[in-house]
């Protein structure tokens, strides 16, 4: 597309992407907005303390600003309340839907003094860190109420114990007990109960275990230690200001995980929780099919008839509680690039773990079948463990799943708070994840650099078939000791061969497998694209031998295969095409034979 050939409305109506200030866009004359402000009503029917759970740029974030900007009383600088700001939000908000809920409005809109916190920046890699970010954290927060220092209704005494965060001179036990305190002196001065907002809890732990596991061998007894001490300083902060906090409203928390062995949340008995097997705030995270066709028609590109299609596939495919949901992060991107369908939401953060461990040997044949457009069985356990990741595939597909790289077809909750599922990869964007994981396995059973291994498939895209014939058998003979162990591992080393082969290709080939050409069906038919750099196609036939037949002989009967059953029928269907290779390849073991043929296309008129 042209600059602005179908965007009906300016790219400035694009607030920053990845902004999580809702006042900004609630304020804006023209920013492209979905409105989420239902998820108010929801949290006003909920238990006391709520849990939710998402994938990583999932709106968490701005619904949580959102609630603060509702939720909470604006006051001026000597802590008055600042009444012509909160009439100017009620304004705002009885133009969303929450403005269909007159009751909520009038009991709860700026009715509320607001706490929110949000850890996503603290990262570290010592317990040192990660505390002192935490301290920094609760420092800025007593700033954004340093006018609780002129309320006539707070002792003196408070405000002693208040001026220790103003000037960061508080120890530990302070700093488990800053979230308690400030909701206690914000109950104290507005004689009201505190909302108080948690955001991304989880991102420190996260982090912390990604860092451990993606690294070899076991973590030592000093990293443990780290880890219990990180544990220990959450566990503390949250249990004062969530169990048993007198001056408590409600309290929202979220984040992707829920990292089990932490007792963090143990012990609160009104606790909700809710991740992405669950109903109740399916439709607030993420963006619905009707919320989708409505920003296609607020930015004109509804007009082009491919578009929903090319969509549904690159961002669709998440089922949330019974609800179709398209990735938030994704569609934006998609809408702010005019309809660019490629991959915007799987390189926004580290994916080492994730890549690292699809890479395992022990977990291949699964991620063959869900790289295959297959579905896996699992038990879902919302509460995470890290540290069975690289022992257990079901752990793997939960970190999978509650991170947003599988999808549940099919759940079923069991009494142990389990679920049995059937897991997917949602769409085309995701997938990327485990067919690249499929080439990177590939090239470390050859014992070979990823690039090393994209060179050799050039060999055979560009005709060289002698050299890649050569160079598979030098790799055969390293990878042996894997594929000879057992017919299952041999079956799942040559398929995951062919599916590294058609990840690294599927940028600038149509890819065909066995599907009917002809008078029967091709192992595989590779048929360039315009942007291809070579204009070959290539047909491949497999045969795979468990006798002492003789090699040469089989793969040209492979070839053989290819011309007398017509395969090349769908290669003349493209006119880029000015060659076409056929290739017949026959293995046994670590042995190999290839034959092949290349033949100039002729083209047929109109």
């Amino acid at each position: 597309m042209t600059e602005n050939t179908f965007l009906k409305v300016s790219k400035k109506s694009f607030r920053e992407i990845g902004s999580s200030n809702f006042e900004e866009f609630a304020t804006s004359q023209s920013a492209i907005f979905v409105d989420k402000t239902l998820f108010i009503e929801a949290i006003v029917n909920s238990q006391k303390v709520n849990l939710i759970t998402r994938p990583r740029r999932w709106g968490k974030t701005l619904n949580m600003s959102m609630l603060q900007y509702f939720f909470n009383i604006p006051v001026q600088e000597d802590g008055r309340v600042d009444e012509e700001e909160r009439a100017r939000r009620h304004v705002i908000f009885s133009k969303m839907k929450i403005g269909y809920c007159p009751d909520i409005l009038a009991e709860y809109q700026g009715q509320y003094p607001t706490i929110f916190v949000c850890f996503k920046d603290i990262k570290g890699l010592t317990y040192e860190e990660i505390e002192t970010g935490i301290r920094n954290l609760i420092h800025k927060l007593y700033v954004a109420h340093e006018y609780l220092l002129q309320s006539k209704k707070i002792s003196e005494t408070k405000k002693e114990d208040f001026r220790k965060y103003l000037i960061k001179d508080f120890d530990l036990s302070e700093l488990k007990e800053s979230l308690f305190f400030l909701s206690e002196l914000l109950f104290t001065h507005f004689e009201k109960k505190v909302i108080l907002l948690i955001d991304e809890y989880d991102t420190p732990m996260n982090d912390w275990y990604a860092k451990q596991l993606a690294r070899d061998g076991s973590s030592s007894d000093e990293e443990d230690l780290y880890l219990q001490k990180i544990l220990l300083l959450f566990g503390g902060i949250f249990s004062k200001a969530l169990k048993g906090n007198d001056y408590l409203e409600k309290g929202v928390v979220t984040g992707i995980l829920r990292v089990a062995k932490a007792n963090l949340f143990s012990g609160l008995n009104n606790l909700g929780e809710d991740s992405v097997l669950d109903k109740k705030y399916a439709p607030h995270f993420g963006f619905t099919e009707h919320e989708v066709n409505s920003l296609l028609h607020e930015t004109g590109l509804d007009q082009i008839p491919q578009v929903s299609e090319g969509m549904k596939s690159w961002y669709n495919g998440y089922n949330i509680g019974g609800i179709t949901i398209y990735n938030p992060w994704s569609i934006m991107n998609y809408l702010y690039n005019e309809g660019e369908l490629k991959a915007y939401w799987v390189g926004t953060a580290s994916t080492a773990l994730i890549e690292n461990a699809l890479i395992l040997d022990k977990f291949q044949e699964e991620i063959q079948i869900l790289s295959n457009g297959g579905s896996v069985e699992m038990i879902a356990d919302p509460k995470m463990v890290f540290s069975d990741i690289r022992s257990s595939p079901n752990a793997l597909y939960n970190l999978l799943l509650f991170s947003g790289y599988l999808t549940s077809e099919r759940s079923m909750k069991n009494e142990d708070a389990t679920y049995n599922c059937d897991v997917k990869i949602p769409n085309r964007e995701v997938r990327g994840i485990f067919t690249g994981s499929l080439e990177k396995w590939i090239a470390k059973k050859f014992n070979i650099e990823v690039r090393d291994y994209n060179a050799f498939l050039n060999d055979l895209l560009k005709g060289d078939v002698e050299t890649f014939s050569e160079k598979l058998k030098s790799y055969l003979a390293v990878s042996a000791s894997f594929y000879s162990s057992g017919p299952k591992n041999a079956e799942l080393f040559y398929n995951g061969f062919i599916l590294g082969l058609i990840s690294a290709v599927s940028s600038y080939y149509f890819v065909e497998t066995e599907k009917e050409s002809g008078l029967g069906r091709a192992d595989l038919i590779l048929i360039p694209k315009p942007v291809a750099k070579y204009k070959n196609a290539l047909i491949l036939e497999f045969k795979f031998s468990k006798t002492q037949e003789d090699l040469a002989l089989l793969a040209k009967k492979a070839l053989e295969q290819i011309e007398t059953k017509n395969y090349e029928t769908k290669v003349k269907e493209h006119d880029v095409v000015e060659k076409t290779l056929k290739v017949g390849l026959a293995f046994r073991g670590k042995d190999v034979e290839v034959a092949f043929k290349a033949s100039r296309v002729t083209k047929v008129l109109p």
